[in-house]
C-alpha cells in the first residue's frame, strides 16, 4: 500500500484504553496506524479499579509507570455483602504483586492519548465514523467532524468503540445480548468521610456499587433488569428506596442527594466470532462483561494487547493469528461465564426475586453450551 497521508496499514476506530493499547501495540510492531476517536478530549467516566494481576500487563504495554502517578490511587481491597448479611473484606495484602489502583479515568484517558500522541502516529479526535466499505482488498473509512470529511483507506480495521460496536454494525455484524442488566449511575458529593475502597451490597432487585471518584465523591451505580426498571420521571424515587433498603451502605452514606442519572446497558454481550475478512474487534465491541467481575478496563488493556499483535502477524503474512487472537479472547470469555455464574449463585437471600432468578436463568444455558 502506498504511503499516502490518508492511507494506512491499520485504521484504529475508538480512542480509549482498549484502541489505545492496540495502537501502542501495533506501532512496537512497526504498523502504520491512526486511531478516530469521536471525543474533542477525553471526558470523565466512573473510576475504575485495576487490580494486583494486572500489573504484569501493564509492564508489557509499557504503561505502569501511568498509574503510579500520584492522581491515581491504591487500594489494598474491595468490601462486598453478598450471600449474606455480612460486610465481608477482601485484602490484596496476601496478594504476591500487592495492592491495585483506583484510576482518576479522566487523567488515565488522557495520559494514554498523550502517550499515543507521542509516537507521532495521527489521532484524529473530534472525528465521527460515517460509513465504512471493505472488500477483498482495502477498506475505506469515512469519517467527519461539524466542519470536514475525511477519506481514509487501510488493509485493516479494528473496532475499539465500545459496548455499540460501530464498525461492526457498519459491517453488518451483530453482538448478541446475553441479558438485560443495566446501570444507574450518579455522583454524589460527600459530607462525611468514608473508606477509600470500593463497596458492593445486594438488594432484592439488584446490587450496588460504590467507588471513590475523587475528593468527597464518589460514584454510585445500581444494577438492575431493564423489566424493574419505572419510568423516567420515577427513576430517582426509585433509587431511593432502593438505597434504603441496603443493610450497610445507608448507614455508611447517611445523606444520599440524587441530581442527575445517568441510564446505560451493563449487561454480558458478545461477538460470535471476534475477527472477520480485514476485520477485528477489541475491549468492549467484542467482549462486554458484567461490572461485578471487574474485568472493565483489565480486559479492554488486554485484548487491545493481544488484538495488536494478532493484526501485526496477520498483516506480516501469519493468518493463523486471528484464529490464534479468538482462541484467547474466547477462552477467557468463558472462563468469565463460569466465574460469574458461580458469583450469581452464591445470593440466595431472594431467591424468588425477578432480578436473581433471571440472572441464572440468563446465563446458565450459556455455560453448558
Amino acid at each position: 500500500m502506498e504511503n499516502d497521508k490518508n492511507t494506512y496499514q491499520v485504521v484504529i476506530v475508538g480512542g480509549g484504553p482498549a484502541g489505545i493499547a492496540t495502537a501502542i501495540t501495533l506501532h512496537a510492531r512497526g504498523i502504520r496506524c491512526c486511531v478516530v476517536e469521536a471525543q474533542e478530549t477525553p471526558v470523565r467516566k466512573s473510576g475504575e479499579a485495576i487490580p494486583p494481576n494486572a500489573k504484569p500487563l501493564l509492564k508489557q504495554l509499557g504503561i505502569l509507570s501511568l498509574i503510579e502517578d500520584e492522581k491515581h490511587q491504591i487500594y489494598y481491597g474491595n468490601k462486598s455483602c453478598w450471600g449474606s448479611h455480612q460486610l465481608d473484606q477482601k485484602e490484596f495484602l496476601a496478594d504476591r504483586l500487592g495492592h491495585g489502583f483506583l484510576l482518576d479515568r479522566l487523567h488515565f484517558e488522557t495520559q494514554l492519548q498523550a502517550l499515543y500522541q507521542n509516537t507521532k502516529s495521527i489521532f484524529y479526535n473530534g472525528f465521527k465514523l460515517k460509513k465504512v466499505v471493505s472488500d477483498e482488498i482495502k477498506t475505506i473509512v469515512t469519517i467527519e467532524n461539524s466542519s470536514k470529511t475525511k477519506t481514509l483507506t487501510c488493509d485493516f480495521i479494528i473496532d475499539a468503540t465500545g459496548r455499540k460496536a460501530s464498525v461492526c454494525r457498519h459491517l453488518n455484524v451483530q453482538k448478541e445480548n446475553l441479558d438485560s442488566q443495566f446501570a444507574l449511575t450518579f455522583n454524589l458529593k460527600l459530607s462525611e468521610k468514608i473508606p477509600n475502597e470500593i463497596i458492593v451490597e445486594a438488594t432484592e432487585n439488584g446490587w450496588w456499587y460504590v467507588a471513590p471518584y475523587c475528593k468527597n465523591e464518589v460514584t454510585m451505580m445500581f444494577f438492575t433488569l431493564k423489566e424493574i426498571l419505572p419510568t423516567k420521571e420515577h427513576i430517582n424515587t426509585f433509587l431511593q428506596d432502593e438505597f434504603y433498603k441496603t443493610i450497610h451502605l445507608s448507614k455508611i452514606i447517611t445523606q444520599l442527594k440524587i441530581d442527575t442519572v445517568k441510564m446505560m446497558p451493563a449487561g454480558t454481550s458478545c461477538l460470535q466470532i471476534p475477527y472477520g475478512e480485514n476485520w477485528l474487534a477489541v475491549g468492549d465491541a467484542a467482549y462486554s462483561y458484567d461490572p461485578i467481575s471487574s474485568y472493565g478496563i483489565t480486559s479492554a488493556l488486554a485484548s487491545g494487547f493481544y488484538g495488536g499483535h494478532a493484526v501485526a502477524d496477520f498483516l506480516h503474512g501469519k493468518p493463523e493469528a486471528l484464529p490464534t487472537y479468538r482462541y484467547v479472547v474466547e477462552n477467557a470469555f468463558r472462563a468469565y461465564m463460569e466465574k460469574l455464574v458461580i458469583h450469581y449463585q452464591l445470593e440466595k437471600r431472594w431467591e424468588q426475586s425477578d432480578y436473581w432468578t433471571y440472572r441464572l436463568s440468563a446465563f446458565s444455558p450459556n455455560i453448558t453450551s
